[in-house]
């Protein structure tokens, strides 16, 4: 008869046997103020529980939870708004100043290192949240035992109104989840754009953060090909393409190994040669399967030995003399590799084929490393067996 009571809220029935309050309990020990908490938002039947026995404010149960802790992972607010409002006054028999009885409420964590804030977030209570919050902005909340912080949390489960609530509002959110992953991490893992741009801008260096396997955030966006957070990512910061996890791979090696082209229409080889990163083309070109990449076109037309002769430090050797590679391939507008030389041609040669010293473009020749670099690439390409295009023959000059 007492649990139905504390179920429904009814205090005339709780009225009769308030004298056992604190010492009546559930066989996991739980009082009658967990079990309204637990049961209805009945707030009013909780201001009248504390007015005569304000030590249930902080009694455990079994699972070493407050009243606290049920209200906020049901949902009811008006409950959780006047436990904070009695922790918060000066009623009850305390010794300590109330402003602290309300932190030290706020921060329990349960057995499971739960706080009432894992709670909101978890069961996606906004309201509630954004109340545990405003009351204690300054608390960095700790992981639980399952190492998840609120914000990962509220990132994984794909809370992004709660996660927006916590970046801006805790003066210095903690972010960590599993594995040494971070918030970072969940949503590059789960695909949340939206997040991510939140969180790159409150908490920007949590891009070089890896998790125990030494894997940043764009190793995750690679290996599941969620495009628009790899832009982001890279956007925020392009050394991050190099990072290497603890199997010495960069995330284009892990877009490799699980075959992912982007929204361009570019395989893993265009990506390697566009990003100058040798390590990853003479990885892939040494896979079986790049003779199914090797001549792959993109959007406009382009191969990876098009993108090739654009780079400006690349060593594209292996590329150029790999024996699937086709040299003289057209792109959309008819060009060839080789067609894609800026410069070389248009400069004077003397009469032993050398540039001309007197040439008024000798000069930049030798100030340019772009035009310089360019001119070896074409003559790689040339080496190669690669000519000029034809195909256009009509606007051609000889």
């Amino acid at each position: 008869m007492q649990a139905a009571a504390a179920q429904s809220g009814n205090w005339v029935v709780m009225e009769s046997f308030s004298d056992d309050f604190y010492t009546q309990h559930t066989p996991v020990e739980e009082t009658v103020l967990h079990v309204l908490a637990e049961s209805c938002d009945s707030a009013n039947v909780v201001q009248l529980i504390l007015a005569g026995h304000g030590r249930l404010l902080m009694k455990l149960n079994k699972r070493g939870e407050t009243a606290l802790h049920l209200a906020a992972r049901n949902g009811h607010l008006g409950i959780v708004r006047a436990l904070i409002d009695y922790a918060k006054s000066e009623a009850g028999h305390w010794f300590t100043p109330c402003s602290d009885r309300r932190k030290r409420m706020l921060r329990m964590a349960s057995v499971a290192g739960n706080t009432a804030l894992h709670e909101a977030v978890r069961n996606n209570f906004y309201y509630i949240a954004k109340l545990l919050v405003q009351e204690d902005p300054e608390f960095r909340y700790p992981h639980n035992y399952a190492v998840e912080t609120p914000l990962y949390l509220a990132v994984e489960k794909g809370r992004h109104n709660i996660m927006v609530l916590i970046l801006e509002s805790c003066k210095t959110p903690s972010y960590l989840g599993p594995g040494h992953k971070t918030a970072l991490h969940a949503a590059a893992i789960w695909n949340f754009p939206e997040s991510m741009m939140l969180i790159l801008e409150k908490l920007p260096n949590l891009i070089k953060d890896v998790d125990k396997f030494g894997w940043t955030a764009l190793h995750y966006a690679a290996k599941f090909n969620h495009q628009e957070i790899a832009r982001l990512l890279l956007s925020a910061d392009r050394s991050t393409a190099y990072a290497k996890n603890d199997d010495s791979k960069t995330a284009l090696h892990i877009a490799v190994i699980h075959g992912h082209i982007t929204g361009e229409s570019r395989n893993i080889l265009h990506l390697a040669v566009k990003h100058e990163q040798g390590e990853v083309l003479e990885f892939v070109l040494q896979n079986s399967g790049a003779s199914e990449l090797i001549n792959q076109q993109d959007n406009e037309g382009n191969t990876p030995l098009h993108l090739y002769v654009a780079t400006k430090n690349l060593d594209g050797n292996c590329l150029v003399n790999h024996p699937f590679v086709d040299v003289n391939s057209f792109d959309n507008s008819n060009s060839t590799p080789l067609d894609r030389i800026v410069g070389g041609d248009n400069f004077q040669k003397d009469s032993s084929g050398s540039y001309d010293k007197c040439s008024p473009d000798y000069s930049s020749i030798m100030t340019s490393s772009s035009i310089s670099y360019s001119i070896l690439i074409k003559k790689e390409l040339e080496e190669a067996g690669a000519t000029a295009g034809y195909q256009n023959v009509a606007t051609v000059q000889f």
